[in-house]
């Protein structure tokens, strides 16, 4: 158990470390390999190739980070660090989350507003009557 919090906690660093909350997006809960990203177009050049980047460094992060865990199983001096590690991890997550909370909570409001207009729209198209093209006989 200690092990899975250590990593848990390391891969929670890690992923808080590496995107600042206002470049965050959803990808709908899918999981995307970037390892083999390439660019569609001359100007996403630099943020795809940023994308793969932060993709081959999460990564090698999170090998490191199996490597270490699988190192702290055998070693008890190794394991009390993950321990203190991950303790510190966890308090460096809630830190960032109190400090972000109005911001999580304006881009929440947000999107709340944004998938109620767009539901409103799809039920003005659904309740507006067709135009049917005229029948020849």
């Amino acid at each position: 158990m200690s092990s899975r919090f250590a990593f848990a906690a390391g891969a929670l660093l890690a992923s808080l470390a590496a995107l600042p909350l206002s470049a965050q997006q959803t990808s709908g809960g899918k999981q995307h390999d970037t390892t083999a990203a390439t660019a569609p177009s001359a100007k996403s050049a630099s943020s795809d190739s940023a994308l793969v980047d932060l993709g081959r460094a999460i990564t090698e992060l999170a090998v490191s980070v199996q490597k270490i865990v699988d190192q702290a199983k055998n070693d008890p001096a190794v394991r009390r660090a993950a321990l203190q590690t991950a303790s510190t991890a966890v308090s460096v997550a809630q830190k960032t989350l109190e400090e972000n909370q109005s911001e999580i909570e304006r881009l929440l409001a947000e999107a709340s507003r944004r998938i109620a207009a767009m539901s409103e729209e799809q039920r003005s198209k659904s309740s507006t009557p067709k135009k049917s093209e005229p029948t020849t006989h």
